[in-house]
């Protein structure tokens, strides 16, 4: 029902006048995405990754989107306001500092209906400049709280709950073996990983999104790195290869880790129940184990292989599909 509500929606979008939330489409009736890039050449870990969704989206949902994004260095670019959604992968960027013009076009894009999807602006501080990794925490980056502070400054960021329309506003669940195309003979998730994954890592298909409403729209959501996730080369296969972390436990391992010998540091992370978990982590490296608030310790243990990548980014590609969908429908 969804599906065909979407379809509907979307083609009377398409074939109107053209104008969604005061911002126009272009004239062949798809959306352009704007992305911004501060620096044109500095560091993309993921340049194809936008694009690549973008395909997906056409080839699997009734929507049309220009799979060339529209670049802009400055949020002052008058083309942003042509286009309805605006996307900005924070680890891209030098820093998220922009002047007072800048940050005056960002609220003004917003308030007049313009959606702004902040990938990576939520990033858990042991990660430090890591750009291969992402972590569930449950607040935003301190430099995106620091903007935000002064471009909308009467409004904070909250967690979007886990029954969000976000989640599934096209894709509903978690990917099953069909939406990986895995045959009989191959290799599925361990057991252990896959309970995890269900129980803890994403419950319902969900993610630690948080997000700002403006005028009662929600108009800004910021999450964890997607964009690892939504690429592919030449041949279709996904890239870059993608491992998960899951937390474990065993006989005697809370009293072993207690008494482990440990240089490195210590981080605070937000949960989602708003409480702390602390973790043990060298700087900038993979988080080895963690404290949380009722006093249990847990190791992380990594596991790799295709179909755990392959699972991986289905997940992450039906996420952020999901995000631009809800955000051209609302």
């Amino acid at each position: 029902m969804m599906k065909f509500l979407f379809f509907l929606i979307f083609n009377f979008i398409s074939s109107s006048s053209l104008f969604v939330h005061g911002v126009t489409q272009a004239r062949d009736g798809s959306v352009r995405v704007v992305q911004l890039l501060k620096e044109e050449n500095g560091i993309r870990r993921y340049p194809d990754a936008l694009p690549s969704l973008l395909k997906m989206m056409n080839e699997q949902t009734n929507a049309r989107f220009d799979t060339d994004p529209l670049y802009i260095n400055t949020l002052t670019d008058e083309r942003l306001n042509e286009n309805p959604i605006l996307y900005i992968n924070c680890d891209e960027q030098p820093n998220l500092e922009f002047s007072d013009e800048e940050r005056a076009a960002l609220r003004r894009y917003m308030e007049l209906g313009g959606f702004v999807y902040l990938d990576a602006g939520i990033k858990a501080s042991f990660l430090g400049s890591d750009l291969g990794h992402s972590y569930a925490a449950w607040e935003e980056r301190p430099e995106v709280r620091e903007l935000f502070a002064q471009v909308l400054p009467e409004k904070t960021f909250i967690p979007l709950p886990r029954d969000h329309d976000l989640f599934r506003i096209f894709f509903r669940g978690l990917p099953k073996n069909e939406d990986l195309k895995i045959q009989a003979s191959q290799k599925r998730l361990p057991e252990t990983v896959l309970n995890f994954v269900e129980r803890e890592k994403w419950p319902q298909a969900t993610y630690s999104f948080v997000g700002i409403k403006v005028k009662g729209r929600l108009a800004c959501v910021a999450s964890p790195i997607c964009a690892m996730g939504w690429g592919r080369d030449e041949f279709g296969a996904w890239i870059p290869p993608i491992s998960f972390r899951i937390r474990e436990s065993a006989e005697n391992f809370e009293q072993n880790l207690k008494l482990a010998s440990f240089s490195g540091g210590t981080y605070e992370v937000t949960r989602e129940d708003g409480l702390k978990d602390i973790i043990y982590s060298e700087s900038g490296q993979r988080p080895l184990w963690v404290k949380e608030p009722n006093g249990s310790w847990r190791i992380f243990k990594y596991y790799s292989g295709e179909e755990i990548s392959n699972y991986a980014h289905a997940f992450y590609s039906r996420l952020g599909m999901n995000v631009f969908l809800y955000a051209l429908l609302h």
